[in-house]
Order: C-alpha cells, then sequence, then structure tokens
C-alpha cells in the first residue's frame, strides 16, 4: 500500500553529519524535517539554511516544548546524550532513528529496546554500512559454508581524523563516551559481529591517558575457537580491510568500498543476488543515508521494523563497554621513559600552546604534562584535536585573530609556545600572533616562545648557516610572512618588555611529523621520488623531541629573551641518505636520482601543472571543495543536477577512499634548491647561551623514527598491491652520495 503523508520529523542535533549527510539524504526521498532541536543557535540557522523552508521551521533547543509537533525524531546528538534522548523520546510515544552508537552503554540500549517494545514504537540506529553491497556479501559468504570453519580474521581501519565537527562533542569523554572505538568502532564491530557472529573481547588496549583514545587494539574469540584482532586509529592511515581465514579458504574485503582485495579461489566463484568478486554493482556513499532513512520511514508506515534494527544495534555497544571494562596502555613501540638530566618547568606551570593539533606543539603538550605542568591547547579546529583529546589538557577553540578570544584564553597563563601557522592567511597570522603578544603583556606572561623556521634563510647559501645569514628570499610568501612574525615578536621585546624569544627548526623528522616523516613515506610507498644528481645536498635534520628540549630550555634561560635560535641535529647528513634511511625503514625501493637540470627543464611552467592534473583529475574537486562555501554550495546543489552530471560529481567529489598509486614526485623550483643547497646549520649559539644538547644524532633518531613508520604504514606496505618492496640483497643505500 503506498505511503501517503510521511511522520512529522524533528531532528534533534544540527552539526556537521546533519548538514552534511542526512539532510541531503533526506530531501532525495522527499521527507523535511518539520523541527530542528540544537543548543546552538548557529548551528540551528545553518541547518535551517540548508533544509530551507526555514519560515515555517520549529526551531528550539528543547524539544519537550514542542513535542506535539512532531511523530519521529532523528537523533544526532553527543553519543553520551543518545540513551537519555531517546529514552524520553520512546516514552513520549516517538519513533527514534538514533545516529550510531545506539547509545553509549548497553544498560540504556536495552532500556531503550524495552521502551520501545513496550509502546509499540519504531527505533532503528544508523549502521549505514549494512547497505553496502560488500558488507551483505561477504555476510552470505560466510553464512554459505564455503570458507568453512572461521579460525582467524583480522581487521585495521583508520585514517587521520579531520572531521568538521562543530562542537568538542568527539573529544570529550563525558559527552563522546570513547574515542574511535565508540565512533568508527561502532561501525567495525557491527560489521564483524554481523559476519561471524557471537564473539568474547579477551583484550583491549588503547592510548587514552585521562581522555578519548585515538588508537585501539581489540582482541576477541569466536565460539568455535577462531581469533581474530581489530585495530582502529584516528592518526594514521590504515588499510581499511578485513581478512577472514576459514578451514576451506578466505577472504579480503574492504570495510566500507564495494571491493574483494583477495580471495582463494573457492570464493571467486561465489555469488549472492547475482554479485560476484568482480561484479558489484555502483554505489555512492550518499545512497546509504538515502537507503536507511528510506528505511525509517517505511517502518512507521508499515508498523514493521525494516532496515537496521536497535536491537541488532545492540551487539556492537555491548562489545564496546567489554573493552572499555577491561582497558589496558597500549604501548607505542618508539616511545622512551622521561631523562633525568635535562631542564623542565617547575611542577604546576601553567603552560598555553597554539598549534598544539601540529606535531611539535602535540609532543611539547606531552613532554609538559610529563614534566607535570598544566597544559592549555588553543586550537583552530575540534576536528584537528584527536590526539590531544587523549591527555589531560584543556583544550579551548580560540580564532587567534578574535582580540577578546586570545585575552581570555592566556588568563593565569605562566608560559606561552605560539606555535601555529596557518597557510590560508598572511593576515590571520599577523594578527594572531600580535594578539597573543598583547594578551602575553597584559597577563605580565614569563616567557613568550615564537615558533618560525630556518626557511627563512631559503634559498640556503652554501656554507655555515647562523642566525647572522642574511634574511631569505621575501618574494616566497612563507619566507616573508615569518620573517614578518619574527619581527613582531623581536620588536615587542625591544619596545614593551615582552620576555619573547624565536626558535628556527630545521628539517623536523620523528613521529607524526607530516612534512619530514609521513610525506616521505607516502611519498616513497605510493610512488617514485626523484632526488637530483647523486642526492648529495645538504639536509640538516633535526628529531623533534631536540626541537622540544630546546623550546623548554628557551623557555627557562634568562638568555634567551630577545634572541633567535637555529635548531639542528648533532650532525647533516645528505638528501640521498635521508629519503634512503627511509626507504630501508619501510623496506621499499628508494629515490631515483637523475641530473638537477633535466628535473629543471620538466619541472617548469605550464607542462608540469597539467601532467600533475592529468596523473590525478579529481585534484581540481577536491582543492576546490576545501573552501566551505563551495562546498555548502556543492552539497545543496548534487541533487538539483541531472543524473550523469549527479554521478560524475559524486564520484569525484564523495570519491571511492583510495589513494593516487604511481605518482612521480618530481621537485619543483623551491625543493630543487633545497635538495642541492650545501649549507650546514650551526647551532653553537644555542649550545653556548642555553645549555643545547642535542640527544639524536641521525642513526638513533632514524632508529625510532623506524619504529613509528612501521607502526603508521606496516599494514599499509604490507597490503598495498603497487608496493615494491626493495630486494634484501641490496643495500639501496649505498646509491646515495654521502
Amino acid at each position: 500500500m503506498p505511503e501517503t503523508r510521511p511522520a512529522r520529523l524533528a531532528i534533534i542535533g544540527c552539526g556537521a553529519v546533519v548538514q552534511h549527510h542526512l539532510l541531503p539524504a533526506l530531501r532525495r526521498i522527499n521527507w523535511h524535517p518539520e523541527v530542528l532541536v540544537d543548543p546552538s543557535e548557529r548551528n540551528l540557522a545553518a541547518t535551517a539554511a540548508i533544509a530551507g523552508r526555514s519560515k515555517t521551521l520549529i526551531k528550539t533547543a528543547d524539544w519537550t516544548k514542542v513535542a506535539a509537533s512532531f511523530d519521529a525524531a532523528i537523533v544526532a546528538a553527543p553519543h553520551a546524550l543518545h540513551g537519555p534522548i531517546g529514552k524520553a523520546l520512546i516514552g513520549a510515544g516517538k519513533h527514534v532513528f538514533m545516529e550510531k552508537p545506539l547509545a553509549t552503554s548497553a544498560s540504556d540500549a536495552r532500556a531503550m529496546l524495552e521502551a520501545a517494545e513496550r509502546a509499540g514504537t519504531i527505533l532503528s540506529v544508523g549502521l549505514l554500512r549494512r547497505y553496502l553491497h560488500i558488507t551483505r556479501w561477504t555476510k552470505a559468504l560466510v553464512e554459505s559454508g564455503i570458507l568453512g570453519t572461521v579460525q582467524r580474521f583480522e581487521a585495521r581501519e583508520g585514517f587521520v581524523f579531520n572531521w568538521a565537527t562543530s562542537t568538542d562533542g568527539l573529544l570529550k569523554p563525558g559527552l563522546a563516551g570513547g574515542g574511535v572505538l565508540m565512533d568508527t568502532g561502532a561501525h567495525t564491530l557491527d560489521e564483524i559481529l554481523w559476519w561471524l557472529g557471537e564473539a568474547r573481547v579477551s583484550r583491549f588496549r588503547d592510548d587514552a591517558l585521562t581522555g578519548v583514545e585515538a588508537d585501539c587494539l581489540i582482541d576477541l574469540e569466536l565460539p568455535s575457537g577462531g581469533r581474530g584482532q581489530i585495530e582502529l586509529s584516528r592518526s594514521r592511515e590504515l588499510p581499511n580491510t578485513c581478512r577472514i581465514e576459514g578451514s576451506k579458504g578466505f577472504v579480503e574485503v574492504h570495510l566500507y568500498r564495494n571491493e574483494v582485495i583477495a580471495c582463494s579461489d573457492n570464493v571467486r566463484a561465489f555469488k549472492a543476488n547475482g554479485i560476484g568478486v568482480d561484479s558489484f554493482p555502483e554505489q555512492r556513499f550518499p545512497d546509504l543515508f538515502s537507503g536507511e532513512l528510506a528505511d525509517f520511514r517505511k517502518s512507521i508506515a508499515s508498523g514493521s521494523q525494516q532496515g537496521v534494527t536497535g536491537a541488532e544495534g545492540l551487539h556492537s555497544i555491548e562489545a564496546i563497554e567489554a573493552c572499555y571494562a577491561q582497558r589496558e596502555p597500549l604501548e607505542l613501540p618508539w616511545a622512551e621513559a622521561a631523562r633525568e638530566d635535562i631542564v623542565v618547568v617547575p611542577p604546576g606551570t601553567k603552560v598555553a600552546i597554539t598549534g598544539a593539533t601540529g606535531f611539535i606543539g602535540g609532543r611539547l603538550a606531552e613532554r609538559l604534562l610529563e614534566q607535570g605542568a598544566e597544559v592549555r591547547c588553543l586550537v583552530r579546529s575540534m576536528g584537528a584535536a584527536v590526539r590531544l583529546a587523549r591527555l589531560p589538557v584543556d583544550i579551548r577553540k580560540v580564532d587567534l585573530a578574535d582580540e577578546a578570544g586570545v585575552n581570555e584564553a592566556l588568563k593565569d597563563v605562566q608560559l606561552v609556545f605560539h606555535c601555529a601557522y596557518d597557510p590560508r592567511s598572511i593576515g590571520q597570522n599577523l594578527a594572531g600572533t600580535r594578539n597573543l603578544i598583547s594578551a602575553s603583556l597584559a597577563h605580565k606572561v614569563k616567557r613568550f616562545v615564537y615558533t618560525s623556521t630556518f626557511s627563512v634563510y631559503e634559498p640556503f647559501p652554501d656554507g655555515a648557516l647562523t642566525e647572522e645569514t642574511r634574511d631569505g628570499d621575501k618574494s616566497w610568501v612563507y619566507t616573508r610572512t615569518k620573517l614578518e612574525l619574527e619581527k613582531a615578536v623581536l620588536d615587542a621585546v625591544r619596545d614593551k618588555g615582552l620576555q619573547g624569544t624565536i626558535i628556527q627548526p630545521t628539517i623536523v623528522y620523528g613521529p607524526f611529523s607530516r612534512p619530514w616523516t609521513i610525506a616521505p613515506a607516502e611519498m616513497l610507498l605510493y610512488g617514485t621520488v626523484i632526488l637530483p644528481d647523486r642526492g648529495e645536498g645538504l639536509c640538516n635534520a633535526v628529531h623533534v623531541d631536540d626541537v622540544v628540549d630546546a623550546m623548554i630550555l628557551m623557555s627557562q634561560r634568562p638568555e634567551a629573551v630577545g634572541e633567535r635560535f637555529v635548531i639542528s641535529g648533532p650532525e647533516t647528513v645528505t638528501w640521498g641518505r635521508f629519503f634512503e634511511s627511509f626507504a630501508k625503514a619501510l623496506r621499499v625501493k628508494g629515490p631515483i636520482y637523475r641530473p638537477a637540470a633535466d628535473i629543471a627543464r620538466e619541472n617548469s611552467g605550464l607542462l608540469h601543472d597539467i601532467k600533475l592534473v592529468a596523473r590525478n583529475p579529481k585534484k581540481i574537486v577536491q582543492i576546490a571543495v576545501r573552501v566551505p562555501a563551495v562546498r555548502s554550495l556543492l552539497q545543496a546543489g548534487l541533487d538539483a543536477l541531472p543524473k550523469p552530471a549527479y554521478d560524475l560529481v559524486s564520484r569525484i567529489y564523495f570519491g571511492d577512499g583510495s589513494r593516487p598509486t604511481g605518482m612521480v614526485h618530481l621537485p619543483d623550483p623551491q625543493l630543487l634548491r633545497l635538495y642541492t643547497a650545501k649549507a650546514t646549520v650551526d647551532s653553537r649559539k644555542a649550545r653556548q647561551m642555553i645549555g643545547y644538547a642535542p640527544r639524536y644524532d641521525f642513526n638513533r633518531g632514524m632508529a625510532a623514527t623506524a619504529l613509528y613508520l612501521e607502526w603508521a604504514f606496516g599494514a599499509q606496505r604490507r597490503s598495498c598491491k603497487t608496493v615494491q618492496e626493495a630486494p634484501d640483497a641490496i643495500e639501496s643505500a649505498a646509491m646515495a652520495a654521502e
């Protein structure tokens, strides 16, 4: 019987997932909300603008005041509120679609289920991966018996989290209920348990101290005796696959792409509903949201549950609860015990760090906490703060260009470490630094440490490079901006009495360094790195812990005030050795060497840009949608496009989650100058004035970094079809000049 008027709908919680995904899905199925509920006026206004019909929409912070105006609700509030809101809605006779997780405790989830059963209302949960062809195909495969008895399974899911979250709800234990396990893990565990059935959590480890975890490991046991492990991460890219090995065969499938990575011959012949290993129909991410919401609406209309029921959502919650009940610390293989022979801040020192979501600021926060400091982190994006959220720090979202906000954030602070840099805006950097200086003066901050860079001297002259080296090329925006920021600090020292000092680190590598650890690793894993000549240009590398040592020294030594310090490691290596060392640690092929003159000719002008886009056409749209206004316009207009255009844009915009491979990383003109430079950085001033003594020569630093690289990229290397491992018998480092 065809559905007449759909149930009147409320949306409770109007954050990013609603604005980006659920509202467009509702529009596609022609179901429009009557009520929007959120404590934030800003969220209400933004969501109403996307929903349209803003004049007739009811907007409120309290759904109980408008309960007579809706029959069903989509709940996308912070995780910890799912249980309380869900129970209250069902108690009021409302149908509920709960975004995952169903609740943060099994007791709340069971209470909702029991209440819905008594009231005869629909309770659905947003586990949208159940709608993927690969998820349903894998369940049919396991149930068919083709694999035999499951003996072993392994799932690895991870990505660098940077979701455009509008609140800190995902970062606070009291609101989130947990970290990556409660968030991504609700999906991953649901898939595994749906496929394999009941499983017992035998061990759980995560990296949270007092906050929410960014990385975790779950060991599971099946009633049949099979064992498995699930690894989840918000801090690194993992293969995002699950491998199931049975007594008769095996299969490895992607967790959210319709793709079979590998399988035994007997699996290759299997089909379910006409779908086989090589014949998955096309399916787009937005369609999954449409499917689950359409099933919720049909369930209400028919009175019969369709889609993913609340009862099915309970299984993953029980497993998550079992994990947290037996939590152990996750040991990070590169971590070293804190040294006792280094300068530390006095216990209880109140510290503010800008740019703490970056790897230098983040490592500084960890070290200061070890020393007993009270750390306040000023961040631009809550979504980028997932590793900070593990720690007992005070995370505040602050726009550094907001003078009043900065002044409030620095109240009672004794030390300020300014590590933030916004590549999108020169004005933002200048205004932010001036506001931090003004607030530091107003609050009588004892030391202001500004993180600059040795790039202020680029292009580097050959020979010794010190703090007296002439300024770099001011036509380069980064160099010019950093010099202007340094001048603002030094002027404030001279004219206003700011207790300021400037650190100029060189090539900073080590765990979580995106520019000089993650990027080189990804270039080597997924493409070909080209270096000029024999790679004999000089690389002034410094381990991140040595940089943090220097920053803490500068915050404590009175001699540091008004000075700049170039900070490098105890030795200079060649760029050939640098990249070959990474290749050896990753066990992949090293760089290729070509004459610098040939690189310069090939990498100039419009031809290079055309080649770049030709190798990866997605870049045009994906770069454009980084601008919020463009993204909103694209999302709002997507459904109005003709179907061929809709398919093309959604394929490029949403993509399939795969990584471009086969890229040839040819140095651009500026990078070519860096790779051919013969400058040797001299940190003598820092050694003599503040007692800087780097602990990591390159061999020791790379030994620690190699442990991080295996942790961060080992699973990717083992799973990536395009990676060609270096032959064991050949030391590729011998190819590089020293």
